[in-house]
């Protein structure tokens, strides 16, 4: 008798736990042409990745009107099940009064239905990336809910940290979930600071996170890219450099740990440097990779359904050790 109480109180036990969904790990694709390198595609494969996050088009104003701009080009099609579709509307689109919502509400789902049928490709989400602000706030709470009107599709959108933060002013878009961007969180600079991710940032954002009413994936950055400044003014970004490139490079002399002074003036990485020119190289590391995962995990409401890397690129995927990233999914 004894026993089968014994049995009764540990299945009710296990039974009562509660069940634990795995995190799945998917990548934004940001590049205009869509064309997989051997790498990319062995780290979807490694990963087990079925969802890719690839941008469609910019929205963007001219002549007072908005209109999409750099859209996609599938050079061959996507190797997963699910492609989801993000639209980068810059602010200046939800700031001007005269941009007509309705209208281009409208105009998304038909450029997006457009893009699908020429490279027959089928989706059932469509994300929106906008860095809304207070004075753009009503408008663009406006434009989603316009734009679930137009499809059927389930809606999601980028949140930023001020956004999350501060959501009882900014407010919550109407979508189904929402991906906490965490990255971009500091000014770029030609100082030492990294603005692509710097943990004393983070913290005074994570403990808002519990009270975002919003599901949350999130997305965190591979990226790195090359600050170009003269006379503390800053001339350019240039993506996918990294400090390796920097060190093999003779025109450049290394001041510290991540800045460079031009020796000789020439065209390097496709721009023209002058002597005692600047360069700073911002990344992110492994350390940073894991620091992040583990404040995300304690500060989260709930664990994400998706850890989506930024971005799907051959000299991203090659920066790390390739045990990383299945790591980072399982650590949530």
């Amino acid at each position: 008798m004894y026993r089968c109480r014994l049995l009764l109180i540990i299945f009710f036990m296990v039974g009562c736990k509660e069940e634990k969904h795995p995190v799945e790990a998917a990548f934004y694709y940001w590049k205009t042409n869509f064309t997989l390198t051997a790498p990319e595609k062995q780290i979807l494969e490694e990963l087990d990745v079925n969802k890719l996050y690839v941008r469609y088009f910019d929205i963007a104003m001219k002549n007072n009107t908005p209109v999409p701009v750099m859209p996609v080009f599938f050079e061959s099609k996507p190797p997963v099940k699910e492609i989801v579709p993000v639209v980068y509307i810059k602010n200046e689109v939800m700031l001007n009064e005269r941009a007509d919502l309705p209208q281009l509400a409208a105009h998304v789902v038909d450029y997006i239905g457009q893009i699908n049928r020429e490279n027959n490709i089928t989706t059932r989400e469509i994300q929106l990336d906008c860095d809304w602000t207070l004075n753009s706030k009503d408008r663009f709470l406006a434009f989603v809910n316009l734009l679930a009107e137009k499809t059927k599709d389930t809606l999601s959108a980028t949140i930023r940290l001020h956004q999350a933060k501060y959501h009882n002013r900014t407010g919550i878009p109407k979508v189904h979930k929402g991906v906490l961007m965490y990255y971009n969180m500091g000014t770029i600079a030609a100082d030492s600071l990294n603005s692509i991710y710097d943990r004393n940032i983070a913290k005074r954002y994570l403990p808002s996170l519990k009270n975002y009413p919003l599901q949350l994936n999130v997305a965190v950055p591979l990226y790195a890219w090359m600050i170009h400044s003269r006379q503390n003014k800053i001339l350019r970004l240039v993506s996918r450099i990294r400090l390796k490139d920097m060190e093999a490079q003779k025109a450049f002399k290394k001041i510290d740990d991540s800045r460079f002074i031009v020796l000789q003036s020439g065209n390097y990485f496709g721009h023209y440097f002058k002597k005692d020119d600047e360069v700073k190289i911002e990344s992110i590391s492994e350390k940073d990779l894991k620091e992040m995962v583990a404040d995300l995990r304690k500060s989260l409401k709930q664990p994400p359904g998706e850890i989506i890397f930024y971005d799907l690129d051959s000299t991203n995927i090659n920066a790390y050790e390739k045990t990383i990233f299945k790591k980072l999914v399982n650590s949530f």
